[in-house]
C-alpha cells in the first residue's frame, strides 16, 4: 500500500521532461522551488524513523523483555553447556526455546530462597544429557529368563515335596518293604564277596575239549630219549582247552612247586582282609630252613611285610619265608583243607620247607587247576591275580620252561627242585595273542641233569606247535 502511495505521488508531480525543461531546471536549480519533489532516492535505503512501515510488515525482533520488579529467575547456561550450533536454524531454535523459558520464569512467583534454588536446578537439569535407558529386549529377555528360573525352582520342590508324600504313604501301606529292598541288597552282596571267600570244589576254569594227539606224538619221541626219566605232563590251551596228558594225575614229590598254592592262599586271605599286605610278620627260630633263600642269614626276630616274605617265597623260593606264610595263614592242616576245596585232589603239605625227603606232593593236573582257576578270575580278586601273576614274572630261575619259548614271549611261572623231582609250572603268553598252561615234573635218580634237557625239550616242542597253529 505505501508503495502504490509513493508511486502516485511521484507520477502526479514530476510531469514529463523535455529539452526546454531540462533547461530550464538547470538554471534555477540554486534558486529554491516550492512544487513539492521528494527527494527520495529509488535504490537507496528507506530512513525507517521518517518512514515507519506497518505492524504487520515490520520484522519480528527478538527484544530482550523488560525487567519487571519482581526478581525472577533466569537459569543461567555456560558457554561449556551451549552447543555450537551447525546452522542458523538450529540456533534460532536454540534461542527461542530460550525465550520460552525465560517466560515461563517470569511468571513462576519466588517467595524465598530456598524455592529459587530448587528452580535454578531444574532449570539447570534441562541442559544435562539423559542417561542413557537400558534396551527394552533386554530387560524383556532378563524377566523371562528369572521368571523360567524361578518357575523351575517352584516345580522341583514340589516334585520333592511329592516324592516324601508318596514315600511316607508307601512306607506305611507297606512298611516292611524297604526293609525288605536293603536285605536283599545285603545279601546280594555277601554272596558276591563269598564267591571268593568261600570257594567250593571248582572244576577246571578251562574246560577241556579234545586230546592234542600230534603234540603228544612229537612229545612220545623227546621223552624217549631219557629212558631213567619219568615226566609228568600236563597242559591247557587257555583259548580253546585242546590239552595234552602225560602221566598228568600221577603224584610225585612237590618240592618248591608246593608254593604256588600257598601263594594263591596268601592273596585268598587279603581278599577276606584276615591278613593285610603291610602288616609286619617276625621271623623266628623256628621258621629258619636250609637250602634257597637268605632270610635264614637273618636274625630271629627280623621283621618283613607279609607282601615282601610272599615276594621273597616265589622270586627266590626262599624256605624260611615259606615257613612264615605257612604259620601266619593258618598252619598246614588248614591249608590243606583249603586245597582240597579247590580242588586239588593230591596236592598236600606234610612237613614245613625244605622237605628234603619229597612228603610234600602234588601233580601236573592239580597245578594247571589252579592256575586255570586264578586266570579266569577264581579264587582270588582280579586285583590280587594281577599282583599274583606279577611276582611268578619275577621268578630269577629262568633254565626250564623259559628256554624253550621265543624271544617276546611272557611266561609267569615256578620252579621245584630236590635231588629226585625236578619241575616248573607256569603261564606262558606268546606274541601272537595265544595263552597256553604248561606243567611238566620229573622224576629222576640222585640229582640226574637230563632232566633240564627234558623240560626244555618239552617246553619247546609245546611252543612251536601252538605257534605254527595260529
Amino acid at each position: 500500500m505505501v508503495q502504490n502511495f509513493r508511486n502516485r505521488s511521484i507520477l502526479s508531480v514530476v510531469p514529463s521532461t523535455t529539452k526546454s525543461d531540462s533547461q530550464s531546471q538547470q538554471s534555477n536549480s540554486k534558486t529554491p522551488s516550492n512544487r513539492l519533489q521528494p527527494q527520495l532516492p529509488l535504490k537507496k535505503r528507506r530512513n525507517v524513523a521518517k518512514f515507519p512501515l506497518p505492524a504487520s510488515e515490520q520484522p519480528q525482533t527478538f527484544l530482550r523483555p523488560v525487567p519487571s520488579k519482581k526478581k525472577t529467575v533466569v537459569p543461567r547456561v555456560s558457554k561449556q553447556e551451549i552447543p555450537k550450533f551447525q546452522s542458523h536454524r538450529a540456533k534460532r531454535s536454540r534461542i527461542e526455546e530460550l525465550t520460552r523459558l525465560r517466560k515461563i520464569a517470569e511468571q513462576q512467583p519466588t517467595s524465598s530462597a530456598r524455592p529459587q534454588k530448587r528452580q535454578e536446578k531444574a532449570q539447570s537439569f534441562i541442559y544435562e544429557p539423559l542417561p542413557t535407558q537400558k534396551s527394552p529386549v533386554t530387560s524383556r529377555h532378563k524377566s523371562r529368563s528369572a521368571s523360567l528360573l524361578l518357575y523351575a525352582t517352584r516345580m522341583l520342590i514340589l516334585g520333592v515335596g511329592i516324592a516324601v508324600i508318596a514315600g511316607t504313604v508307601l512306607s506305611i501301606l507297606k512298611p516292611g518293604s524297604s526293609s525288605n529292598l536293603i536285605s536283599q541288597a545285603a545279601d546280594s552282596e555277601v554272596e558276591t564277596n563269598q564267591e571268593w571267600k568261600s570257594p567250593s570244589i571248582v572244576p577246571l576254569a578251562v574246560q577241556q575239549t579234545r586230546e592234542m594227539t600230534a603234540l603228544k606224538t612229537e612229545l612220545d619221541t623227546v621223552i624217549a630219549k631219557y629212558p631213567k626219566l619219568t615226566p609228568g605232563v600236563f597242559m591247557i590251551d587257555a583259548d580253546t582247552g585242546a590239552y595234552l596228558d602225560i602221566n598228568g594225575d600221577t603224584a610225585v614229590a612237590a618240592a618248591s612247586t608246593i608254593k604256588l598254592p600257598i601263594l594263591v592262599a596268601f592273596f585268598q586271605a587279603v581278599d577276606q582282609g584276615r591278613i593285610k599286605l603291610n602288616d609286619m610278620l617276625t621271623m623266628e627260630e623256628s621258621h629258619v630252613a636250609e637250602g634257597s633263600g637268605d632270610m635264614q642269614f637273618r636274625k630271629p626276630g627280623s621283621k618283613y611285610t607279609a607282601l615282601q616274605t610272599a615276594r621273597k617265597m616265589i622270586v627266590i623260593s626262599d624256605n624260611t619265608a615259606t615257613n612264615i606264610l605257612i604259620e601266619a595263614l593258618g598252619g598246614a592242616d588248614v591249608l590243606n583243607q583249603l586245597f582240597q576245596s579247590w580242588g586239588l585232589k593230591n596236592t598236600v603239605i606234610n612237613n614245613p620247607l625244605p622237605d628234603l625227603s619229597g612228603t610234600n606232593t602234588t601233580t601236573p593236573k592239580d597245578l594247571i587247576n589252579l592256575i586255570s582257576q586264578v586266570n579266569q578270575g577264581g579264587l582270588v580278586s582280579l586285583k590280587s591275580r594281577d599282583r599274583l601273576f606279577r611276582i611268578m614274572e619275577r621268578t630269577r630261575n629262568d633254565s626250564l620252561l623259559p628256554r624253550g619259548v621265543g624271544r617276546g614271549s611272557v611266561v609267569a611261572h615256578k620252579t621245584g627242585n630236590l635231588k629226585s623231582v625236578l619241575g616248573d609250572v607256569g603261564m606262558i603268553d606268546l606274541l601272537n595273542g595265544k595263552r597256553y598252561l604248561l606243567a611238566v615234573l620229573v622224576k629222576r635218580p640222585d640229582d640226574d641233569q637230563d632232566a633240564v634237557d627234558l623240560i626244555r625239550g618239552v617246553s619247546k616242542e609245546t611252543y612251536q606247535y601252538l605257534k605254527s597253529s595260529e
